[in-house]
C-alpha cells in the first residue's frame, strides 16, 4: 500500500480539524454544509477562508468590554424607560394583530417596551436629511451624536462637519462614530483631520488591518445609521453620511435613493445610549455625558408610539430576522418591503410565500442594478418561487433604491440600517425602529408606492423563460450567500 504524501496527510489533518471546528459550533445547516463543502473540496482556500470570515469572531477585548458593559446598559435603558412622563404600550386604536405580537416580541428579546410620545417625521431624500441633520446642529445645546457606517467627504457632508466644529467651539460636547472600512477613505481627508483638530471625540469603530485579522473577523462592520441631539431628537434610516448628489457617482448605478426618520420623544436619549455603548466597546473608556436622563421637554414631544431593536454579533441581543418573521406571519392584508439586498435565507422567504399563498399582498421592490453582483444574482433566485406564491417583485430602475423600509397591514412600520439579507441578520451592527401608527405607515407606504409607481413589475411566464444560463447563475451565488 503506497504511502500518504505528507503534503496530503496535512491537508487531510488541517480539512479534518476545520470540520470539526464547524460542526462544534451552532450554526443553521446551509451555513454549516457550504463551509464544510468549501473545505472538502478546496482544502487551502476553504481553510483559509473560513478562519476569515467563517466565524463571528470580535477579538477577546472586544468580547470582555461587551460582558462588563452589558449591564450597566441595561440600567441605563431602565432609566430612560422609567423616567417621569414616560408612557408605555401602543395606542389601543394603533395594536392591531401585527403590532401587538411584534411589540411583545421585541419587548421579550431586549427588554424594551413601545414608548409613547413621539413626533415623527418621514424624510424621502438624502439631501433634505443632511439639511435637516445640519440644522438641528445649529441648534444644539448640550450633545451631538452620530454614528454612520460610511463618512464620504463633500458636498452636503462637508457642511455637517462645519456645524460640528462649530457646535464644539461653543462648549456643545460631540462625538462622532465611523466603521473601519465603510468610512475607511474618509479618513484620508481633510474633513477628517477638521474633526480631530476641533477637539471632537471621533471613534474609528472596528478598525481594519493585517493583525486585526488575527483575532478578528474583518467584516464585522457597524452599519448603523444613527444622529442625536441633545438626547431629544434623532435621525436613523438608511443615509449614510454622504451627499447622494457626490456619492459613487462613478459607479454607473445613479443616485443612491434613500430615507430616513426625524424622531423627538424619549427614545432619542436611547439611542444615544446605544451609540455611546459602541464607542465604549470600541475605546474601552466609560463615557462622561452631560445631558439629562430624558430632557422634560421631550417625554411627552408626540403621541407616536416607537419601539427600537439595536442588534449586533456579542452585543446582548438576537438578530432582527424573528421579528420579520413574527410581522410577516401575523398581517392579513398586506405586506410591502424595500431593500438593496434580498439574499435573506429559506425562512423568511417560506415567510413570505405562505403569506402570498393565504390571499396577503405581497409586495417586494429591489433596485434593477445593484453595487454587488453576487447579492443581485442571488437575490434573482428567490423571485421565481416568490412570484409562483403569488408575490409581487418590482424592480426600482431610479438609480441604488437604499431605503430598508417595511409596511404591515397600513398598522405597523419598519425603518432602519437592516437589509433583508444574512449579513444584517447575523453579522453587522444594526439598528431597526418599528413605529405603531397609522399616519406614519400611511406616509411611508405612499413613498413605497411612489417607488413601485415607476418600478418594472416582474411577470413569471416572461420571467421563467429567462436563459438557462443565467438561472444557473443565479442559483450559484445563492449557494454562496450563507458564506458572506
Amino acid at each position: 500500500m503506497p504511502a500518504i504524501p505528507l503534503a496530503e496527510l496535512l491537508h487531510l489533518l488541517v480539512a479534518a480539524v476545520v470540520i470539526l471546528r464547524i460542526l462544534s459550533r451552532r450554526n443553521p445547516p446551509g451555513i454549516a454544509q457550504a463551509w464544510i463543502l468549501l473545505v472538502v473540496l478546496l482544502p487551502a482556500v476553504g481553510v483559509v477562508l473560513y478562519f476569515m470570515i467563517g466565524e463571528r469572531r470580535l477579538g477577546r477585548r472586544w468580547i470582555e468590554r461587551a460582558e462588563r458593559g452589558r449591564p450597566a446598559l441595561r440600567r441605563r435603558f431602565a432609566e430612560v424607560i422609567g423616567a417621569a412622563g414616560i408612557e408605555r404600550g401602543i395606542h389601543a386604536d394603533q395594536s392591531g394583530a401585527a403590532a401587538e405580537s411584534v411589540s411583545k416580541l421585541v419587548q421579550s428579546l431586549t427588554g424594551l417596551p413601545p414608548m409613547r410620545g413621539h413626533r415623527v417625521q418621514l424624510i424621502d431624500d438624502g439631501e433634505r436629511f443632511l439639511h435637516a441633520l445640519i440644522e438641528d446642529i445649529e441648534s444644539a445645546r448640550q450633545s451631538c451624536q452620530l454614528e454612520f457606517y460610511i463618512w464620504s467627504a463633500g458636498g452636503l457632508a462637508d457642511g455637517v462637519v462645519d456645524a460640528l466644529v462649530r457646535a464644539v467651539q461653543r462648549g456643545v460636547q460631540v462625538q462622532v462614530l465611523m466603521d473601519g472600512l465603510g468610512s475607511r477613505p474618509f479618513t484620508r481627508t481633510p474633513q477628517y483631520r477638521r474633526l480631530r483638530d476641533a477637539g471632537i471625540d471621533v471613534e474609528v469603530v472596528l478598525p481594519v488591518g493585517a493583525l486585526r485579522l488575527i483575532v478578528a473577523r474583518a467584516d464585522l462592520r457597524d452599519h448603523r445609521k444613527i444622529a442625536v441631539i441633545d438626547d431629544r431628537i434623532a435621525y436613523t434610516g438608511s443615509c449614510n453620511l454622504a451627499d447622494p448628489m457626490l456619492f459613487k457617482r462613478d459607479a454607473g448605478l445613479g443616485q443612491w435613493v434613500d430615507a430616513m426618520i426625524r424622531i423627538e420623544g424619549p427614545v432619542a436619549a436611547l439611542l444615544a445610549e446605544i451609540s455611546s455603548a459602541m464607542a465604549e466597546l470600541q475605546h474601552g473608556r466609560p463615557r462622561e455625558r452631560s445631558a439629562q436622563v430624558v430632557p422634560a421637554e421631550t417625554a411627552s414631544a408626540g403621541t407616536v408610539a416607537l419601539q427600537i431593536f439595536p442588534s449586533g454579533p456579542g452585543f446582548a441581543f438576537q438578530d432582527i430576522e424573528p421579528v420579520l418573521l413574527a410581522a410577516i406571519y401575523a398581517a392579513r392584508v398586506e405586506i410591502v418591503l424595500t431593500t438593496p439586498y434580498f439574499v435573506p435565507g429559506e425562512p423568511l422567504v417560506t415567510a413570505l410565500c405562505s403569506a402570498a399563498a393565504r390571499g396577503v399582498a405581497v409586495h417586494l421592490v429591489v433596485p434593477r442594478r445593484n453595487d454587488s453582483r453576487l447579492a443581485q444574482h442571488a437575490s434573482a433566485s428567490y423571485f421565481e418561487d416568490l412570484m409562483a406564491a403569488g408575490a409581487t417583485i418590482h424592480r426600482f430602475p431610479g438609480g441604488l433604491l437604499h431605503t430598508k423600509s417595511m409596511v404591515i397591514d397600513g398598522q405597523l412600520s419598519m425603518m432602519g440600517s437592516v437589509n433583508l439579507d444574512l449579513r444584517s441578520f447575523k453579522l453587522n451592527f444594526e439598528l431597526s425602529v418599528l413605529v405603531y401608527d397609522r399616519p406614519f405607515s400611511g406616509r411611508l407606504r405612499t413613498l413605497q408606492q411612489s417607488y413601485m409607481m415607476v418600478s418594472e413589475r416582474l411577470h413569471l411566464p416572461s420571467w421563467r423563460r429567462r436563459p438557462a444560463w443565467r438561472r444557473m447563475l443565479e442559483n450559484a451565488a445563492q449557494l454562496a450567500s450563507p458564506l458572506l
